[in-house]
């Protein structure tokens, strides 16, 4: 079993006229999904669903919103309490060589936490947990068979044959078949030309056209 853990937080900012918060009475955050499967991956697409109850106080803000910091325009005033909803996008991706075949991945929010910043906004922070099959052994084997199979693929008979034949063309194979060209030069030669051999220890030797 593989697991991955991280974690999320979110900043929310409130309007002047509410205050500033006091205290978060009540907070929750619930992952709402769907799987996707590509060909490379398996996506996980969907929101962590916020709901929340917060108590406020009279105070002022201290800045204005920055990016960072989410504005809750719109929430549901009972007395000093205030309900707001908000949704988190959600988006991750696992590569399919990393998990079994047909098995799906698992995910759940802990570890909730909420607190106040020094600037009238809240803070909540979650963590993820996300569990899924790893790839079985047989799997495992068939990859790096299938590497082996790629690695070790023979040469076309076509390349091999090119291949020998450069090999083949060396110098001595070059010399050989010029010796061979010139001894088929002297067999060819006609009638009219004397073919004549000499004893090694002849120094010269005079022909009767010579003597005349």
């Amino acid at each position: 079993m593989e697991v991955k853990n991280w974690d999320v937080k979110e900043q929310f900012l409130f309007p002047a006229s509410f205050g500033v918060p006091k205290e978060v009475r009540t907070v929750a955050v619930t992952p709402q999904f769907e799987q996707k499967e590509t060909e490379e991956a398996i996506q996980i697409i969907g929101i962590y669903h916020i709901t929340c109850h917060v108590e406020f106080e009279e105070g002022e803000h201290a800045h204005h919103a920055t990016s960072e910091v989410t504005q809750i325009e719109d929430l549901d005033v009972q007395g000093e309490v205030g309900y707001f909803e908000y949704a988190v996008p959600m988006s991750i991706e696992i590569a399919k060589d990393k998990i079994r075949s047909g098995s799906s991945p698992t995910l759940n929010v802990q570890h909730v936490k909420t607190r106040k910043t020094e600037h009238a906004a809240i803070e909540i922070a979650w963590s993820v947990h996300c569990e899924f099959e790893g790839p079985n052994q047989e799997e495992i084997e068939l990859e790096i068979e299938i590497e082996k199979k790629i690695e070790l693929e023979p040469i076309s008979e076509e390349k091999e044959t090119k291949e020998t034949k450069e090999t083949k063309e060396t110098p001595e194979n070059e010399q050989a078949k010029r010796e061979e060209s010139e001894l088929q030069f002297i067999l060819d030669l006609d009638d009219g030309y004397s073919k004549l051999s000499f004893p090694s220890n002849y120094v010269s030797v005079k022909t009767k056209t010579e003597e005349e």
